[in-house]
């Protein structure tokens, strides 16, 4: 009987861990570059059961071979959340400094035996914690501003980064010019330029491929990933990945469906109260055993 209870328990637990995931989904609906988490469950690893000692017939006949009972389960948890890399729809800013990726075109890769959609990320750097060194991280989202050193940086504060791995210093690329769409100019291969500042170099942004992401990108915060894959994610290559374009103005919407995100939290709610009904009723039966054992 106690083993209904833990499998009940196992459910509300995963169904409330659900739950924060979609909460935390329809949450950042509005965040440019944000991808959906979906919530994997998964059944505890199943146990045999085999009845021992077993008196056969009789006592007189002395203990019997094991037998026997089957396996059992006790009930799921959440094992991870999987995020789902759809793109987004990119809407018009208007700011310089925003940018989005389009790369729904690039060809499906085939990894074991499975058909996966590459994606492209933006590098960023998030500065190293108790002294450390910095860190390189993927995203999305290019929701960006211009620092008070003059440099590239996320709304978090993050360096953006070029293909050398170093932070972006726009204020240097424009020089004496003020920023705007004509003063700073992206290709659509991702090459910063400032064509009224003669002398400037041109910086080409940071880009990586990734062809498994949903395998090896693990969300560090919102719309940050970390690469978990063996070495490094493939360097963006513009002759190879013709498929890959940025757009400056624009950005990549969250890829979350709010409509279908408020219908999963109704399901998830009846099925977090089918949980807990079925452990009152196992709270109920034990006290009435408890009541006649008094008896």
């Amino acid at each position: 009987m106690l083993r209904g209870l833990d499998a009940a328990a196992s459910g509300m637990i995963a169904n409330q861990a659900r739950q924060d995931a979609l909460t935390n989904n329809l949450a950042n609906v509005n965040t440019p570059g944000y991808k959906t988490d979906n919530a994997a469950f998964r059944s505890f690893p199943e146990v045999l059961i085999e009845r021992i000692r077993d008196t056969g017939g009789g006592a007189m006949e002395g203990l019997g071979a094991k037998q026997v009972l089957g396996q059992i389960t006790h009930g799921v948890y959440n094992q991870e959340l999987v995020p789902n890399f759809a793109q987004g729809d990119a809407y018009e800013t208007e700011d310089p400094l925003n940018f989005s990726l389009e790369d729904g075109m690039l060809a499906p890769q085939v990894i074991d035996g499975r058909s996966v959609q590459p994606r492209t990320f933006f590098k960023v750097q998030k500065p190293g914690e108790n002294g450390g060194a910095p860190e390189i991280f993927y995203t999305r989202s290019g929701n960006w501003k211009m620092n008070a050193a003059g440099y590239l940086a996320t709304p978090e504060g993050y360096q953006v980064l070029d293909a050398n791995n170093q932070p972006i210093n726009v204020r240097a690329l424009l020089g004496t010019q003020p920023l705007s769409k004509k003063t700073l100019v992206v290709t659509p291969q991702g090459q910063l330029t400032a064509p009224l500042s003669p002398g400037s170099q041109p910086v080409q942004l940071g880009l990586v491929r990734v062809d498994n992401p949903a395998l090896t990108m693990v969300k560090e915060a919102d719309t940050t990933f970390r690469y978990t894959g063996a070495g490094q994610p493939v360097a963006f290559n513009p002759v190879r990945d013709t498929a890959v374009s940025i757009r400056q103005g624009y950005l990549e919407r969250s890829n979350v469906d709010a409509g279908r995100t408020m219908m999963d939290m109704m399901n998830v709610i009846r099925s977090y109260e089918a949980n807990q009904k079925v452990l009152s009723a196992y709270d109920t039966t034990l006290q009435k055993l408890a009541e006649v054992a008094r008896v």
